[in-house]
C-alpha cells in the first residue's frame, strides 16, 4: 500500500518582541516540525515573525522548514531599529516600543497576505494578530510563554477588580483580593494616553480571540489545578506545550571559551549560588549596591551574571556599572551573556536567586537545585509563591516593596539556601521535580495534541491520527 501523501500545514508565528518570549516560540516550532514529521504525514513549515534586531542572532537556525521574517516597524521618536526589541531598552521606552508594534498591524497584515498561512499563533502584547487573521480567513490560536497560575491570576483580578474577590487559590494570592487587584493594576492597568490598546485589555483580548483553545507553556504536572482554572475562566480548552527546554549544545562553552565551567570547577560540589534576573529587568544603582553587598555577607561562593542597559539614559536610574569597590574575593561576575541551564546543572551549582521568570523557574526545577526567590514585578511574585508551594524554593529575600530590599536579607536568603537545613530539604524536592520536568519536556504526546488541534482548526486534522 502506498504510503499516505504528507500535507503541508503553513503556521506563523508571532511572539512578542523579547528573548524571553521569542526563545520559547522558537522552540515550539522546532518541536511542531519534528512532531509533524513523525508519522502524522504532514509537513509543517513555520515562519517567525519579529524585527531584524531580534532575528538576526537566529540566523543560524532557518531551514527550509523555519523561516525567519522581518517586520519592520513605524518610525517613531527616540525609538530607532536598534530598539525594536526589549533587550536593552529603557523601562521608560516600553510604552513606545508597543505602540510602534501596534502601528505595525497593516504591515503584519501585508505579510499574511504574502505568507498566506493555514494558521497562527500569536502572543498576548498583539491583541490585534487574531484580527488580522481573521480578516483573512486564517484560525489564530494564543501561545502563552508563561505559567498557568499568574495567568489566571490576572485574568481573575481583571474580571473582578470592581467588586474583587479571593483568587481561589491562596498559595498563590498576594495578600487577599483587594491586594490582588491592587497589584494587577499596578502592571496591567496602567494609564498611556498614547496607547492605541489600553494595557488591561491586551491579556483578556488576546486570549478571548484565541480560536477554540489556548496553548500554555506549561505541564500538568505542574500545574494542573491552575490550568483547570484558566479554562473555566476563559470557556475553552488549555492545551500545556510541555516545558520546552531549549538545549544550546556546545555553543556556550565557544562563547565564553570555558571560563565559567573552569571556574565552577573548582568550587565545592553544592557550594555555588548562581545570581541571575533574566535578560528584560536592569536593577537600580541601590538594588545592585544592596545585592553585591548581600552576596558577599553570605560567605557563600557566588556566579553574578548581571546586565545593564544599552541607551544613555533610564528615568528609573539603572546601573550602569558594579558598585564602586566591588571586588569579591569568593564571587565572579559576568556581564551580559551567561549559560544558564550549564550552569544551574553543573555540580558545584548549590541554589539559584532568581527573579523567577517563568523559564528561570522551569530551568532550576529542570537541573534540580532550589531556588532564592527575589521577584520583582510583571508574573514573578506569582511564579515565586508556585515555586514556594512546589517546594522548589529554599528561602526568600524579605522585600518591604517588591524592589525593595536589605543586603542582610540576602545573605540570610542565601546562607538557608546553600547551608541550611531549608536548602536541605529544598534539594530533595528539587530533585523530585527534576524527573517530572524531564519527563514533560521529553514527553512529545502534549505536542503532539497541539499539533492536532492546529490541524483541526485549519482543515489539516484528517490527516492527522487522534
Amino acid at each position: 500500500m502506498a504510503q499516505a501523501e504528507s500535507e503541508r500545514m503553513r503556521v506563523v508565528m508571532f511572539p512578542w518582541l523579547a528573548h524571553g518570549h521569542i526563545s520559547p516560540y522558537l522552540e515550539l516550532a522546532r518541536r511542531l516540525i519534528a512532531s509533524a514529521s513523525d508519522g502524522h504525514h504532514l509537513d509543517v513549515v513555520v515562519h517567525l515573525v519579529s524585527t531584524p534586531v531580534n532575528l538576526a542572532p537566529l540566523a543560524h537556525h532557518q531551514t527550509d522548514r523555519l523561516r525567519l521574517v522581518e517586520l519592520h516597524l513605524p518610525a517613531l521618536p527616540d525609538l530607532p531599529p536598534a530598539l525594536h526589541t526589549t533587550k536593552g531598552l529603557p523601562a521608560r521606552l516600553m510604552p513606545v516600543l508597543k505602540r510602534a508594534c501596534d502601528l505595525a498591524a497593516p504591515r503584519f497584515g501585508a505579510l499574511l497576505d504574502e505568507l498566506c498561512p493555514d494558521i497562527l499563533v500569536y502572543d498576548f502584547i498583539q491583541p490585534w494578530a487574531p484580527l488580522e487573521a481573521e480578516a483573512r480567513g486564517v484560525p489564530a490560536v494564543h501561545f502563552a510563554t508563561c505559567g498557568a497560575a499568574a495567568t489566571s491570576f490576572f485574568i481573575h483580578c481583571l474580571k473582578t477588580d470592581r467588586a474583587p474577590s479571593a483568587f481561589p487559590f491562596e498559595s498563590i494570592s498576594l495578600g487577599g483580593a483587594d491586594e490582588d487587584v491592587k497589584y494587577t493594576a499596578l502592571v496591567a492597568v496602567r494609564e498611556d494616553s498614547t496607547a492605541l490598546v489600553p494595557e488591561r485589555d491586551r491579556l483578556p483580548l488576546s486570549l478571548e480571540r484565541s480560536s477554540g483553545f489556548v496553548a500554555v507553556k506549561s505541564c500538568a504536572d505542574i500545574e494542573r489545578k491552575y490550568m483547570d482554572y484558566l479554562s473555566q475562566l476563559l470557556g475553552k480548552e488549555i492545551i500545556p506545550t510541555g516545558p520546552l527546554l531549549v538545549d544550546s549544545g556546545g555553543s556556550e562553552e565557544q562563547r565564553d571559551g570555558g571560563r565559567i565551567t573552569r571556574w565552577l570547577d573548582g568550587e565545592e560540589p553544592g557550594s555555588v549560588v548562581f545570581v541571575s534576573f533574566g535578560s528584560e529587568y536592569f536593577m537600580s544603582e541601590r538594588q545592585m549596591a544592596q545585592l553585591a553587598r548581600g552576596l558577599e555577607l553570605s560567605g557563600v561562593p557566588f556566579l553574578w551574571a548581571v546586565r545593564f542597559p544599552n541607551a544613555e539614559d533610564d528615568a528609573r536610574g539603572a546601573a550602569r556599572s558594579m558598585p564602586p569597590g566591588f571586588a569579591p574575593a569568593r564571587g565572579l561576575v559576568v556581564e551580559g551573556w551567561a549559560p544558564q541551564r550549564r550552569i544551574l546543572s553543573h555540580p558545584s551549582c548549590g541554589a539559584f536567586l532568581t527573579h523567577c521568570g517563568w523559564s528561570s523557574v522551569l530551568e532550576s526545577m529542570a537541573a534540580g537545585v532550589p531556588m532564592v526567590a527575589l521577584p520583582l514585578h510583571i508574573d514573578q511574585p506569582l511564579n515565586a509563591n508556585l515555586a514556594v508551594e512546589l517546594g522548589a524554593a529554599a528561602a526568600r529575600v524579605k522585600q518591604e516593596r517588591f524592589g525593595e530590599f536589605m543586603a542582610e536579607e540576602v545573605a540570610w536568603a542565601v546562607r538557608a539556601a546553600v547551608k541550611g537545613e531549608e536548602g536541605e530539604a529544598a534539594r530533595r524536592r528539587a530533585r523530585e521535580l527534576r524527573e517530572v520536568v524531564a519527563r514533560n519536556n521529553g514527553d512529545g504526546r502534549q505536542i503532539a495534541t497541539l499539533l492536532q488541534r492546529m490541524a483541526r482548526l485549519c482543515g489539516k486534522g484528517q490527516a492527522v491520527p487522534n
